[in-house]
């Protein structure tokens, strides 16, 4: 008698663990991906005023200027946004993270020739 009792008990209990498990990893995933989609938005934010101040003060000086891709902008403060988001950035992170917007101006570069 006690295992009709039990069986259905330990049932019960081993499927509302799987159904929380499954919530709690659905609602992770969830907010990653939020997370993820709001930061792309700020950076594209930062990268569209940084590229307008650039524009602005290129014009000020009165010189012939060209301006980088928006990507360009897009993705050094996306990357600048991440080391953020890492905490405690140091010199040598920007310094890497300047290096690869440099290698992608260049690749973007070669691309336009």
């Amino acid at each position: 008698m006690e295992a009709q009792v039990l069986i259905p008990l330990i049932s019960a209990l081993i499927g509302a663990i799987i159904g929380a498990l499954s919530s709690i990893v659905t609602i992770t995933i969830q907010q990653k991906s939020q997370s993820k989609r709001d930061k792309m938005k700020l950076a594209s934010e930062m990268a569209e005023n940084d590229r307008k101040f650039s524009h602005e003060l290129a014009k000020e000086q009165g010189k012939p200027y060209s301006l980088q891709p928006v990507s360009v902008y897009q993705h050094y403060h996306y990357e600048i946004l991440t080391a953020l988001e890492k905490g405690n950035v140091k010199a040598s992170d920007i310094d890497k993270i300047v290096q690869k917007n440099r290698e992608l101006i260049d690749a973007i570069r070669l691309n336009q020739k």
